[in-house]
């Protein structure tokens, strides 16, 4: 690709149907993207994985998509990026990298909650913004979809996409902070990088717990700047899969119809390609997978972990109703 070249289209101009999007949030290794991939095989939703990652992982480094084809050879992206920029080469890559990595910082919410920007930073959120009304509304043109599931979970780009001229609703997926914490404590390759022995990043159980709260925190306070905020269990969403599909099917404002959920049985979900942009490995399996808990941590965490996060994240499990043990 041509990385050097110029700035997007706003996809802003005249009348339109503003997208409907609906992002997933939450520190990760809660089920989102099983989750966002349950949805999107659903009739008139698309699952785009982690957008917020599109212009680094995608455009720049020409990472795997989740159909398996190089992000520049992927016919899906390739649709998209003509319809919303003219391709994907008149977009300035390194710029389109350096704004999103200087606007989507939780550093910033003041900024993006009530829009007082400095100088350097607005041009910077308003052509991000640009971009990312370009694509959601090119998107919505190649796929035909009438919902878009966004796992991007950064509680700071939920923010910043409450100023896009899109519908935006959250679902805030929470598990159990002790199997989050213990499942980031873990070695998982990133497949979609082509490079073996490549690995996701690791934490320690106070940062994994810490940034679990965090999350759950922001994310709740959305609510506060009208945006619908729904709260899903990953607990809850193993147990009774298809309910919780339908669930947020309904709360995206989207009725599901006979057959629209078949893919969903009690332990397990059919699952084809789907065009994702980043996110966990499992975005690219196909076929029939399991639905089952991963209740590793119960019995494989460390003693000293296990109550080192219990501690840490007991005030916001009491109010989840989470496992106080």
């Amino acid at each position: 690709m041509n990385h050097s070249s110029t700035s997007p289209a706003s996809g802003t101009g005249g009348a339109r149907n503003r997208p409907n999007i609906l992002m997933l949030g939450g520190f990760g290794r809660s089920g989102s993207t099983l989750l966002e991939r349950c949805l999107a095989e659903s009739r008139g939703v698309v699952g785009l994985g982690e957008v917020l990652h599109l212009w680094e992982r995608g455009l720049r480094d020409d990472e795997l998509c989740g159909c398996s084809l190089p992000f520049s050879q992927c016919p899906f992206w390739l649709d998209v990026g003509e319809r919303a920029y003219g391709g994907w080469d008149h977009v300035d890559v390194e710029q389109a990298v350096g704004d999103r990595t200087t606007v989507v910082r939780n550093r910033y919410l003041l900024e993006l909650i009530t829009g007082l920007t400095p100088a350097n930073r607005r041009v910077r959120r308003d052509r991000l913004l640009g971009r990312v009304n370009a694509l959601y509304d090119a998107v919505v043109e190649t796929s035909a979809a009438r919902l878009i599931v966004d796992s991007s979970k950064h509680p700071a780009y939920a923010y910043l996409l409450r100023r896009a001229a899109i519908n935006l609703k959250c679902v805030l997926v929470v598990r159990d902070p002790r199997g989050v914490a213990y499942s980031w404590s873990k070695v998982v390759t990133r497949p979609e990088t082509g490079s073996a022995g490549e690995i996701m990043p690791r934490y320690s159980t106070v940062s994994a717990v810490a940034n679990w709260t965090l999350y759950g925190v922001l994310f709740h306070a959305l609510n506060l700047f009208n945006v619908d905020v729904k709260t899903v269990h990953y607990e809850d969403f193993m147990a009774s899969p298809r309910q919780v599909v339908d669930d947020i099917l309904r709360f995206a404002g989207l009725e599901p119809g006979a057959g629209d959920t078949e893919h969903i049985q009690k332990s397990e979900v059919h699952l084809s390609a789907h065009h994702t942009v980043a996110g966990n490995p499992m975005r690219m399996r196909t076929g029939t997978l399991q639905i089952k808990a991963d209740s590793a941590w119960m019995v494989s965490m460390p003693p000293r972990d296990r109550r080192v996060a219990g501690i840490l994240s007991f005030p916001l499990r009491l109010a989840y109703g989470l496992r106080r043990n």
